[in-house]
């Protein structure tokens, strides 16, 4: 039988209170009803309502995002004076350097504001940190390299994306030396404490704090290259036609960055994130074009799944392993044969980082087996190791907590300079940020959010730490905390899956944060034959199902669910939940019920119960980077 942490607790979500578990289905809302009599199949129209969309205006405003529901630039805290700084430089011909990050959301962020200066006749600098030799953010001796070469009759001009707002020093060496700053960001920050920048661009500055679609870096940028072309030619109202051009392939870069940051894909962040997507197969960008040619993706559908797996992995491979300098090089002025070697080349080496992830992950895993942090009472994992690549280490970590669903601090130790340096990932309901913050002390550096943050410490102090992360880890989580949960939306009978239902659920595209996929409960299914095991190694499983009242029929897979073949029988009764979705073949479009998880039919009293099974589902739904 699977162990312990293979159990997984099924939970209703209700309008308002999402994933909560609640023994009944939810009743349809008010405005599912509207929705409903407004001609929308009653799933959707739930799935709608639960996504906030309370009118029928609501639903075709969420269904058919537009760059004209993006809120004005200038609505962005610090965004006009930003743009206004942006545009002198270049009119006044001075330099500009575009200080970035290395990840995917950083690296396009980069790009966006790259094309924008270009359109405008300035030749800006692009300088990408190096992660390992560097480490994230703003850093002081690179802000002395720059000053070093500044003429003080014509100062440059840093502009940082996705990164700075926690900056302080490097910001203050950077003005004594003369540079004018203008600093864009949107990770946390310290109010009391921020970087003396002539200009701060943040979501969270403006006096209602942070919004739930809170931009990520590329989507700061796309609103800053906006507003300043805008303030290049003078007017708020429109642009020439080969700048609103421009502005709709950046969308491109943003729907990059938006989807690989995992930032909550609604409102503002849903719009690039669509638009954007939509742009990538055909987009003039000829760094864009040669990537995707590289992933045989040229003029094809592209969604959120092509970032998370291929796009934005490859993007993220050459910072982790090398240099993510090749990466802005590509999307920002590579052309022709160079595009195209640096885009072959992003494949190569995310080849490299998956085999050294693979060897790091196994090692990890005897680690944690061999020092007993699978024991209840320990509510956190962190592992370190000597020759750990530290470009992979968050991606393990992403790992563990996966395989887990325990948080998760992986370090890479440096023998020659003593020093630990690695990432941590956390669950739901655990802020990795705020448990680990009280002990800086520790740490030489530290940063991050609620959900993954970098740390470098000691190699001396390991211990220390782990110690005090798993003591917070314990004081805030419980053994039902590390029982994963199934958030499903809706119970769905076998009748409803049809493929017009799964056409329109697929309109409810782009998941990600705040927006998943649809997860249905199919309960009291029948299996009309044998299951089947399916792929070169059976590891995955097809399942023929009918309705008890013999009506009907659906066919079922479950990638990674190839165990369960020799636990059910022909004619057993099973309760599913998983995704509809259209299967093509040989020009046959059926619907097909994707399984997140399986098991007997089970009394509807107890239907949410946390029920082991047979193996861990990879469900395609991006993971952090």
């Amino acid at each position: 039988m699977p162990d312990a942490r293979t159990r997984k607790r099924w939970a209703l979500r209700r309008d308002g209170q999402p994933g909560r578990n609640h023994p009944d289905p939810p009743p349809q809302s008010h405005a599912a009803h509207d929705l409903v009599a407004a001609g929308f199949h009653p799933v959707v129209a739930q799935l709608l309502a639960q996504r906030g969309a309370a009118t029928p205006d609501d639903a075709k405003r969420f269904l058919e995002p537009r760059l004209s529901h993006l809120r004005d630039p200038e609505s962005l805290p610090g965004c006009a004076d930003a743009a206004r700084r942006l545009a002198q430089a270049v009119q006044d011909q001075r330099p500009v350097v575009i200080y970035g990050d290395y990840d995917v959301d950083g690296v396009t962020a980069s790009s966006i504001l790259h094309h924008t200066l270009v359109a405008l006749g300035a030749a800006p600098e692009t300088y990408i940190p190096h992660r390992v030799d560097e480490g994230y953010g703003l850093n002081a001796d690179a802000v002395r390299a720059i000053a070093d070469k500044s003429d003080p009759a014509r100062p440059t001009l840093v502009v940082t994306v996705d990164c700075g707002i926690a900056s302080v020093e490097p910001v203050r060496i950077a003005k004594e030396r003369g540079l004018e700053v203008v600093v864009t960001d949107h990770h946390r920050f310290d109010p009391e404490n921020l970087p003396s920048a002539d200009a701060l661009v943040h979501p969270g500055l403006g006096e209602d704090g942070e919004p739930p679609d809170a931009l990520c870096g590329a989507g700061v940028a796309f609103k800053l290259a906006w507003q300043t072309l805008r303030e290049a030619h003078g007017s708020p109202a429109s642009l020439p036609e080969r700048l609103r051009t421009l502005l709709v392939e950046l969308v491109g870069l943003a729907a990059l960055g938006t989807i690989a940051d995992i930032v909550p894909l609604v409102g503002e962040n849903r719009v690039l994130a669509a638009v954007g997507l939509a742009r990538l197969p055909s987009s003039s960008l000829p760094g864009v074009r040669a990537l995707m040619a590289a992933c045989n993706l040229l003029g094809e559908s592209v969604d959120a799944q092509h970032v998370g797996f291929v796009l934005g992995p490859r993007l993220n491979a050459v910072g982790r392993m090398g240099h993510a300098g090749e990466a802005a090089e590509l999307l920002s002025h590579a052309q022709g044969e160079r595009a195209r070697d640096l885009a072959e080349g992003l494949s190569k080496v995310n080849n490299q980082r998956r085999k050294e992830e693979r060897r790091v992950l196994a090692e990890a895993l005897e680690q944690i087996e061999a020092q007993g942090f699978l024991a209840n009472d320990r509510m956190a994992l962190l592992v370190a190791g000597e020759g750990w690549h530290p470009g992979v280490v968050g991606v393990v970590a992403s790992r563990l907590v996966d395989r887990y669903q325990r948080p998760a601090i992986v370090l890479s130790i440096n023998p020659d300079t003593g020093a630990a340096k690695g990432s941590g990932r956390s669950i739901d309901g655990f802020d990795l940020f705020h448990a680990l913050e009280p002990h800086r002390e520790r740490m030489q550096r530290f940063g991050g959010h609620g959900m993954a943050v970098g740390l470098t410490v000691d190699a001396d102090k390991v211990d220390d730490l782990r110690q005090a992360f798993c003591a917070a880890a314990g004081d805030r989580l419980t053994e039902a905390d590390l029982t994963p949960v199934v958030r499903v939306d809706l119970d769905v009978e076998m009748a409803d899956c049809t493929p017009a239902l799964a056409d329109q659920l697929a309109s409810l595209a782009p998941f990600g944060r705040s927006n998943p996929a649809p997860v249905l409960r199919l309960t009291g299914a029948t299996l009309a034959q044998a299951p089947r095991r399916m792929g070169k190694s059976g590891d995955h499983l097809s399942l023929a199902l009918r309705s008890p009242n013999g009506r009907g029929g659906l066919r079922a897979v479950g990638f990674g669910f190839g165990d369960w073949a020799e636990e059910l029988r022909e004619g057993a009764d099973i309760d599913a939940v998983g995704t509809l979705r259209i299967n093509e073949w040989r020009g046959l479009r059926s619907a097909e019920f994707q399984l997140t998880d399986v098991r007997p039919a089970m009394p509807a009293e107890n239907a949410h119960a946390p029920q082991p099974h047979a193996a861990e589902p990879r469900v395609a739904t991006p993971g952090p980077i």
